[in-house]
């Protein structure tokens, strides 16, 4: 925390100097405009749109090739890089990119919204992120994440059930689906952790909720994680013809009656901001 004297210029304005390197930090120049925001007793600073969008145009990673020798570390780099909001990535090699590394990259973009390949050469790969942050609300996403693993869950049960592998094949994979949804999120929640300006348009109401949303999307991507391997088991088992009780059927389908409400009144009682449904969403996991 740093410390400023208020200045008087003039008869009626008072004035306060900004630390330099908040100001470096910001990109901020001499004209820029920016915006006061009182909260509670306190008042906070925000940059313009203009001067938010011009700092998130300037950052950039770097990112050596050939320093990632392990299989999939380059795919993993790339997808660090983009949750953590840079919108430029420059994969590059002292030599030529090997075959390998260059089919990470492409692995990488196609598990990731809104980034894609804008420059390349035997040697240098530009990959360019060009999400607008404000046409995507959390709670939409968030949504998209719950249905994806909600009907993963769906597909694995009614596959066991009717004996249908093609419904465990579709579960398995909207995991990727539900990946992308993850570290959309996770991006946009880190960078209004960075940039104040975002909070509004991403939908939240305050810096607060920031903590909350990190934790409700993983925990729904964990959601997705598990479908996916419940759909796994559930091919393995009718790959091998393993014949499964009705009573286990029965009992399964039960439990999973149960999930779908608990899982349902969750999600509900985040979106419509009610206690009620999310209280209920805990007394059903006690009966579980």
């Amino acid at each position: 925390m740093e410390s400023r004297k208020i200045q008087k210029v003039g008869a009626a304005t008072f004035t306060v100097s900004l630390p330099k390197e908040w100001v470096a930090r910001r990109n901020l120049r001499k004209g820029d405009q920016l915006f006061l925001v009182e909260e509670g007793e306190g008042l906070r600073l925000l940059p313009s749109p203009t001067v938010s969008d011009r700092e998130r145009s300037g950052t950039e990673f770097i990112v050596d090739a050939d320093l990632c020798e392990e299989p999939g570390m380059l795919e993993r780099v790339i997808v660090g890089n983009y949750v953590l909001g840079h919108e430029r990535i420059i994969v590059r090699s002292s030599l030529r990119l090997r075959s390998e590394h260059q089919d990470e990259i492409r692995v990488a973009i196609r598990r990731l919204m809104g980034i894609g390949i804008i420059e390349e050469n035997h040697s240098r790969v530009v990959l360019q992120c060009s999400l607008d942050p404000a046409n995507y609300p959390l709670d939409a996403l968030i949504k998209r994440l719950y249905n994806l693993g909600a009907t993963m869950l769906k597909e694995s049960l009614e596959a066991l059930m009717t004996n249908q592998p093609a419904l465990a094949e579709d579960a398995i994979k909207r995991e990727d689906d539900a990946d992308m949804m993850y570290w959309l999120i996770l991006r946009l929640v880190l960078s209004a952790q960075i940039d104040d300006g975002l909070v509004e348009p991403l939908g939240m109401r305050s810096r607060l909720e920031i903590p909350g949303y990190r934790v409700i999307s993983r925990d729904l991507e964990t959601v997705a994680d598990l479908a996916h391997g419940i759909a796994l088991h559930v091919r393995e088992i009718l790959a091998e013809e393993i014949r499964v009780p009705g009573s286990i059927l029965k009992a399964l389908q039960a439990l999973a009656d149960v999930i779908e409400e608990m899982y349902a009144k969750a999600l509900g009682g985040l979106l419509s901001r009610d206690l009620k449904q999310a209280n209920e969403a805990i007394r059903l996991a006690g009966t579980l």
